[in-house]
């Protein structure tokens, strides 16, 4: 535990906010989809993983331009989405392709996940594709943590092996090269101090997916 803690402090401390990050996405947002291509049979089987049984309130983090969004609706009766990020052109794009007018279980708001005001009300809370790019990957897991239900569920996962991510994220730019992807051991020791229980992980040439359940106080 004590050389896990330790891997836990080298981590974050290579971590800082860059305040060029959100005019990064921003500026890219209208043409995202066509520079950024995702295996959908693996994002298949990752919603597949989610579990979604028909009734969850959502909570999609860093929703981009709403890659999850239709593998949420096939899923959900009688629940509901709420996808946020913290880049306006991003949700204005996920709104353009899924307007709240014809998916009234999706809604959406531009922000910033440290500034959420959510109390402990989500069933599932993803971050599909987006966690590297967190200024404080632990801070944003105890903020997630505390958006939870009792027995809730945080999912962050990534349809490409973490080798992969980090090497684009470091030859991506100044705004993003020191956004990467943790090893799934200081993942687990992350989720363990924010009060989560690890349920599936899947660290490999294909995933980075991690699956925690809130733990009963």
């Amino acid at each position: 535990m004590e050389a896990r803690n330790e891997a836990v402090r080298e981590f974050l401390a290579r971590r800082r906010p860059n305040p060029k990050q959100r005019d990064f996405f921003n500026e890219r947002a209208a043409t995202w989809d066509r520079i950024t291509v995702h295996d959908m049979d693996k994002v298949e089987r990752i919603a597949d993983l989610l579990g979604l049984k028909g009734h969850e309130y959502v909570l999609d983090v860093g929703t981009g331009t709403g890659v999850m969004i239709p593998f949420y609706e096939r899923r959900l009766t009688s629940g509901k989405v709420l996808a946020i990020d913290y880049s306006e052109g991003m949700i204005e794009q996920a709104r353009r392709k899924y307007p709240e007018s014809g998916h009234p279980l999706v809604s959406y708001r531009v922000m910033d996940l440290y500034q959420a005001d959510f109390g402990p009300e989500f069933d599932l809370v993803v971050c599909y594709s987006c966690f590297p790019h967190f200024p404080d990957p632990l801070g944003a897991i105890k903020v997630l943590g505390g958006c939870l239900r009792p027995g809730g569920r945080l999912v962050i996962a990534h349809s490409s092996c973490k080798e992969h991510i980090n090497r684009v994220h470091e030859e991506g730019g100044d705004e993003i090269c020191a956004d990467f992807l943790p090893s799934m051991e200081v993942m687990k020791a992350m989720m363990a101090e924010a009060g989560l229980a690890m349920l599936f992980e899947q660290d490999d040439q294909e995933y980075f997916v991690a699956v925690s359940q809130k733990v009963s106080p």
